[in-house]
């Protein structure tokens, strides 16, 4: 397999799982000018990070979807339930929940030019971020999926570390900040962080 990757970037979540899968995989990090070549816009149609490409040659973008093909080689379920099990349903829909809410508010936050008025397109984001950290507040079990750890909440914690007002945003929400530090303790995830400061 090939992971395109950028430092900082959706490719995170990508990496963290192959780390924690013991996944084989050239990283491969390409500049702005191979990204909008037609070559890779033939694999990435936006011309955005990330895109796995498999062994079979077929590559698959978007973070959300690069999650789902991997949790393939997830054979004995540690990082998410299995398809037969009760919270199955639960653990897809707040996948999906940060892919398709959280993520646009954090870029909509970082990149708020492209959508309108800066001040008041990041005001909105914020707003839009916290009001997500509030509905994992409320939730009744420690993390995203019940009492388990999954891959969901590796998702939410590279979302969270591009929160630029993340301290704030911890503030009053021990839910969160238990799901955020107790992510960032597993050496998997301390290892691909530390490869974003290369």
């Amino acid at each position: 397999m090939k992971l395109y990757a950028m430092h900082g970037a959706g490719s995170i979540i990508a990496e963290i799982m192959m780390e924690d899968m013991g996944l084989g995989c050239d990283i491969v990090y390409p500049d702005d000018a191979y990204r909008q070549s037609p070559a890779f816009r033939a694999i990435s149609p936006y011309g955005r990070i990330p895109v796995l490409v498999t062994d079979n040659g077929t590559p698959v973008f978007e973070s959300l979807a690069i999650v789902l093909m991997l949790l393939e080689h997830d054979t004995d379920h540690r990082l998410a339930p299995a398809r037969d099990a009760a919270d199955y349903a639960h653990f897809l829909s707040w996948l999906s929940y940060l892919a398709t809410t959280l993520y646009p508010a954090v870029l909509r936050f970082h990149y708020p030019d492209r959508y309108g008025d800066v001040d008041t397109v990041r005001t909105a984001a914020l707003a839009e971020m916290r009001l997500v950290y509030d509905h994992i507040e409320a939730l009744p079990d420690d993390f995203l999926v019940g009492a388990k750890m999954t891959v969901a909440d590796d998702y939410l914690y590279m979302l969270l570390t591009w929160d630029e007002h993340l301290a704030e945003s911890l503030s009053g929400r021990p839910k969160l900040q238990a799901i955020h530090d107790n992510v960032a303790a597993r050496p998997s995830v301390a290892k691909v962080m530390a490869r974003q400061d290369d």
